[in-house]
């Protein structure tokens, strides 16, 4: 019995299946930044325990955000989950390396995984390469996060009369706020911020496709930091002038906004490349994290623990 997890800032996700079959998935609170990731994802397993009809698993894999590339030690955590709910082996990635998997199913090339944050993989027989997933406070640049946050400061600087505001986007920000000068408190105040930033991107987008051109030059801007983190993992991954590379994520799901200026960025530097549809999300790449491919095992992406 295995249960595959998911961890992102906005929301977590588990399931838990069988070798046949799907028995159970749910959803609980996203990572909150600052806070520790393993005791969020024990949350998570902890959670599919008592919620799903298995209340022990044999296995638990899974991608989380809040690792910045870096895995922690998982003998505390692995014994915990032990404890909780059986687990005897555990499968900890990056969240970037759960969405390639659930993308590519383990064939080469760069995925761009574009939500409240922004972290882009790219893996192959040459090697592997994360670009930044570093968090918003010094990256993240074209998420959710990063669209929210200048559509804010747009707003902001049209109720100053500075240069660069937007009226839409300040009549955007008083429906979602009310009194303007209430949202830097709301802001500060709030038990996600990082969230609460992000989810005015919906706004933005809002903005742009009533015509607003403020709204869709940060849209645009937002194309050209993507298409550089895909770029530069098909570099440092060294797959080549045939580069195959997708995106996921709700930002993603944007296209009618990115585009054409994403594609086309992308092919300056890759003029064969080819974008494609994910095969699947990284909850269906957590499925496959135990059998992953050497070179994602041996990239320090991917810790094991094993009980006993």
């Amino acid at each position: 019995m295995q249960l595959s997890f998911d961890v992102g800032q906005t929301r977590s996700r588990a399931r838990v299946s069988d070798s046949e079959k799907v028995l159970w998935e749910g959803e609980i609170e996203g990572f909150s930044a600052g806070g520790s990731p393993e005791g969020h994802i024990a949350r998570v397993v902890e959670s599919a325990a008592s919620r799903s009809p298995v209340d022990a698993f044999d296995t638990a894999a899974g991608g989380s955000t809040g690792l910045h590339g870096r895995i922690p030690p998982l003998e505390k955590l692995g014994a915990r989950l032990h404890a909780a709910a059986g687990v005897r082996h555990l499968y900890l990635a990056d969240d970037a390396v759960t969405s390639h998997l659930g993308a590519f199913a383990g064939e080469p090339g760069v995925l761009a995984a574009v939500g409240t944050g922004l972290v882009a993989l790219g893996a192959g027989s040459q090697g592997v390469a994360r670009v930044d997933g570093v968090g918003p406070l010094i990256g993240d640049k074209g998420a959710g996060f990063w669209i929210g946050r200048e559509g804010i400061i747009a707003a902001l600087s049209a109720r100053d009369g500075r240069t660069g505001g937007s009226s839409a986007l300040l009549e955007r920000l008083r429906e979602q706020f009310g009194d303007v000068d209430d949202v830097p408190g709301k802001v500060a105040c709030a038990a996600a911020p990082i969230a609460v930033v992000a989810s005015f991107a919906v706004e933005v987008a809002t903005a742009a496709r009533a015509g607003d051109e403020i709204a869709l030059g940060v849209w645009r801007a937002a194309a050209a930091h993507i298409a550089n983190a895909v770029c530069a993992a098909a570099d440092g991954a060294n797959l080549g002038p045939e580069l195959t590379w997708s995106l996921t994520g709700r930002i993603a799901e944007a296209g009618d906004l990115l585009e054409p200026a994403l594609t086309t960025a992308v092919a300056q530097r890759f003029p064969q490349a080819c974008r494609v549809t994910p095969q699947g999300t990284a909850l269906d790449g957590a499925r496959h994290l135990p059998g992953a491919g050497r070179a994602l095992h041996e990239s320090a992406l991917v810790a094991e623990y094993h009980h006993g």
